[in-house]
Formats: structure tokens, sequence, C-alpha cells
């Protein structure tokens, strides 16, 4: 789940229906909480290929995954941290140069590089191969903060983005079905980032105790499936519940209408 974008927050009512996910505005700023939204809306059955582009496209995985993994494989085999860190480096300055060459949306490669960058940065400075996987701990801890916060103000965040995925604003909050959607759903995609932490915080610790070189590599395996492999299962997740709301939405709205009809007098 990438963190929303600060510019053109509203999604543009052209680029909803449009099946390329650089082109759907709301779900590309809310990415894969958006981006699930947005083919639920356009009453898109759940696919395959719709996950794909919910979790950022072929290329978005390659670009997310690859540098923690070249991390993992080097480090495996060198023990040294900052030579390890060389392979990641050099992986997103390419993924970068490609995009430009081919003129394509950098966005997503730049995000990517930002990341990979603090990731190699702390590896140099400290020398430790377990602070790679630093930065993401605090991604998640501020992820699951911002989460938790909306559930205890009551403005669960999957709600406030299926709004502005949606251009609803807040009326989302006065549809019942909607707002229990938001509510549980916000709690699936906070329990995603909490269970990263739960899980890879201890051996983050293990290995700077020294104890053991081998709870590093347990760390970056940890990493690479509780990252996109997680990810895709809670957009799979997001899809049903969601899809589950608009069928039931769908039916109350078709049975007023056929009351209506029924008690309508023949002209």
């Amino acid at each position: 789940m990438s963190a929303p974008e600060e510019p053109n927050i509203a999604p543009d009512a052209g680029a909803m229906n449009d099946p390329d996910p650089e082109k759907r505005q709301g779900p590309k700023v809310m990415g894969g909480m958006g981006h699930a939204i947005g083919r639920v809306q356009d009453g898109e059955a759940l696919s395959s290929r719709g996950v794909l582009d919910a979790i950022g496209g072929t290329r978005g995985i390659i670009e997310a995954v690859v540098p923690g993994l070249l991390f993992l494989v080097g480090f495996t085999i060198t023990r040294d941290p900052r030579l390890s860190s060389i392979a990641p480096a050099a992986f997103v300055v390419l993924a970068i140069i490609v995009r430009l060459a081919r003129r394509e949306n950098i966005t997503s490669a730049i995000s990517g590089a930002l990341g990979a960058g603090v990731a190699v940065a702390a590896t140099l400075f400290t020398g430790r191969g377990e602070d790679f996987y630093l930065p993401g701990f605090i991604t998640n801890a501020a992820w699951s903060l911002g989460l938790l916060i909306s559930l205890a103000v009551r403005w669960p965040l999957f709600g406030i983005v299926y709004g502005v995925a949606t251009g609803q604003g807040s009326a989302w909050r006065q549809n019942r079905p909607v707002r229990r959607a938001a509510v549980w759903l916000t709690v699936v995609w906070l329990g995603m980032f909490l269970a990263r932490l739960g899980v890879q915080l201890p051996l983050y610790f293990a290995a700077r105790s020294g104890a053991d070189a081998g709870f590093t590599d347990a760390l970056g395996v940890a990493r690479l499936v509780m990252g996109m492999p997680l990810f895709a299962l809670v957009v799979v997740v997001t899809w049903v519940v969601l899809s589950g709301v608009h069928r039931s939405s769908d039916d109350q709205r078709g049975d007023i209408v056929g009351n209506t009809g029924e008690s309508t007098p023949a002209p």
C-alpha cells in the first residue's frame, strides 16, 4: 500500500473508467486501497489482472521486490552489509533511467528509490545488515499509527479513501453498510502493518544483538514474504468485501424500484 500523493487527490470521472492503472487518478493516488475501490465501483469482478494492477503492476512489483531480494542474496553470500548495498542502489538507479528513457511515469520508481536509498544509507552508515530493513519499520509504524487514530476518532481511514476515490466526499458516512465495511477494512489493513511489525521487529532486535547472523537472513525472508504477497491478499479481501457491499446496495435499490412499480396504479 503506497502512501497518498499530495497533488490532485480528487478522482477524475473519466479516469475512474479507464482500465489503465496509470490513468485512474483516484486509485493512483491512494495505492492498493484506491485501486480496489475503483475496480469495484466500475462493477469489475475480482480477477488476477485487477489485483496485479492494484499492487502496482508487473513493473511496480519488480521495482519493489528486487532491491530487497538483491540485498538478501548479496548479504547471504558475502556477509558484508556495505558491499551488499551496491546492487540494490544500482538497481533503483537503473529503474529510473529505464523509465525516463521510455518516457514512462516515474512516480513509483522515485518512491521505490527513496525507500531503497534510505535503506542503503542506513546500512552504509551503521555497517549493520539488519539496518537495511529499518526504514520499513518506520513506514509500517507510521501507517499503523494513522490507521489506529482514524479508528479512534471514528473516521476510519478506508472510509476517507473510499470517499476520495469515488468522489463521494464524506457521504459514505450516511451509508451504514459502507460505513461498517470501512471500519472492518481499516482493521484489516491495520492488521497487515501490525503483523509485519510483530514478526519482523523481534528478528531485527535478535540480529542487532549479534547472537546469530542468520537472524538478518530470516528478517530478509520475512520482509519479502510479508511484502507483496501479504499486500495482495489484503487487496483481495478488500475487493471481496466491497463487492459484497455493492451487490447488497444494488439488490436493495432493485427491491425499492420493484415495490414502487407494483404499487403504482395503471394509467
